[in-house]
């Protein structure tokens, strides 16, 4: 009867060793498949953000990012075809138009002076104008932009102090007619060879209302440029960061 004890069901049991180990060989498999499915992940993430441009600049800050021009209106006045007339109605309007012309304003020097994609490019900014205008575009295209080739002198430009007075004329009822724009722009431009000059645009932009939308039927422009120190790194205070 003891030999009946040594049954082939207990000597085929498997060892405590070996059922211990079972769960441990299992863990490390999943946690090798965790971190598979991690690095696909991050690789497929890194593929997708480096086949778009802003992705490539994000990354890799080998471009400054296009900077907001802002106009700052220093004032809006409305001028009456009539003397007598509805005061508030033209007041309102002249607010109305000049806000209009402001985010008109914004857009030609951000598109014409500041974004180094459409340097040059007056295809970019004939939006803005009457067709009328937009035929001397060409020929004012180192005051209206940056200017012809301007990706070959400068790096980038970056847009400072702005500001625009608008006067709009107006019927007696306080409907808008036109408008003009004193304006006075200025940027910090940073020169191929390191060197930096200051870009000031003065003049008047005179606009017209097309629908709802206002555009620029005619300008005097005066661009001036001057030499100017680099900009002092964030954060940093040393004179020894300015150039002389």
């Amino acid at each position: 009867m003891a030999t009946e004890d040594k049954t082939p069901l207990r000597e085929a049991a498997p060892s405590p060793g070996r059922t211990s180990k079972t769960p441990d060989r299992s863990k490390v498999a999943r946690n090798r498949i965790i971190a598979g499915v991690v690095i696909a992940v991050v690789v497929l993430v890194a593929i997708f953000l480096l086949t778009r441009g802003a992705g490539v600049l994000s990354l890799t800050n080998d471009e400054p990012p296009v900077g907001a021009v802002n106009f700052h209106l220093k004032g809006t006045e409305f001028v009456a075809t009539q003397l007598s007339g509805d005061k508030q109605a033209q007041k309102d309007t002249a607010k109305a138009t000049a806000d209009a012309v402001k985010k008109q304003l914004d857009t030609l020097f951000e598109t014409a002076y500041v974004d180094p994609g459409s340097w040059g490019d007056t295809g970019e900014i004939g939006d803005l104008f009457t067709d009328g205008a937009k035929g001397q575009l060409k020929d004012d295209i180192a005051t209206i932009t940056l200017g012809d080739n301007a990706g070959d002198t400068y790096d980038s430009v970056d847009p400072g102090k702005s500001s625009a007075k608008v006067r709009t004329l107006t019927d007696k009822s306080g409907n808008a007619l036109r408008a003009a724009a004193d304006i006075s722009f200025t940027g910090l431009a940073k020169h191929k060879d390191g060197t930096y000059t200051t870009i000031t645009v003065t003049g008047t932009f005179f606009f017209v209302k097309d629908g709802d939308t206002w555009r620029i039927e005619g300008y005097s422009l005066d661009r001036k440029e001057k030499p100017a120190k680099a900009p002092v790194p964030k954060g940093s205070s040393s004179p020894s960061a300015v150039a002389s």
